[in-house]
């Protein structure tokens, strides 16, 4: 089987930092996944008629980041206005930037009203190191220009 062909302008990033208003709040080594997704609905007038998929309504936009714990509880304080029921104080609208290994940024997210949906820690089999996986939900999400 032939290797897959080189991709010539694919993109890679080492580094991910969520900022909100210029401030740099944490600063993550993993990007598990970003979703943004439109349920489908599908229609039929009758028995016969054959089904018809269209847009339904759009799910929140999720973006899961890891990192290696630090002592910064800036994340832990802004899920718990979440879990306190402050959802108004939590909705903030913040900047997720990527970063190469030489340090050149090569992709960045705008989240609207964003919210840390869930904060999971887990301790490395064996090491004991501690890692934070941090699940923010946002309103809107946009790729921008960088």
């Amino acid at each position: 089987m032939p290797p897959p062909p080189v991709v010539k302008d694919a993109l890679t990033a080492t580094r991910f930092e969520l900022t909100i208003d210029g401030h740099s709040l944490a600063s993550f080594s993993e990007l598990e996944g970003i979703t943004s997704a439109i349920d489908v609905a599908s229609l039929s007038a009758g028995t016969e008629d054959p089904i018809q998929h269209m847009p339904g309504r759009a799910l929140a936009p999720a973006v899961v980041l890891s990192r290696r714990m630090s002592k910064n509880i800036e994340l832990s304080a802004w899920h718990e206005l979440v879990i306190l029921g402050d959802i108004a104080a939590a909705r903030r609208s913040c900047t997720l930037t990527m970063f190469d290994a030489g340090g050149a940024t090569v992709g960045r997210y705008h989240l609207t009203d964003a919210w840390p949906q869930k904060i999971e820690i887990l301790a490395g089999e064996g090491s004991g190191i501690l890692t934070e996986t941090v699940t923010l939900t946002c309103d809107f999400l946009q790729r921008v220009s960088v």
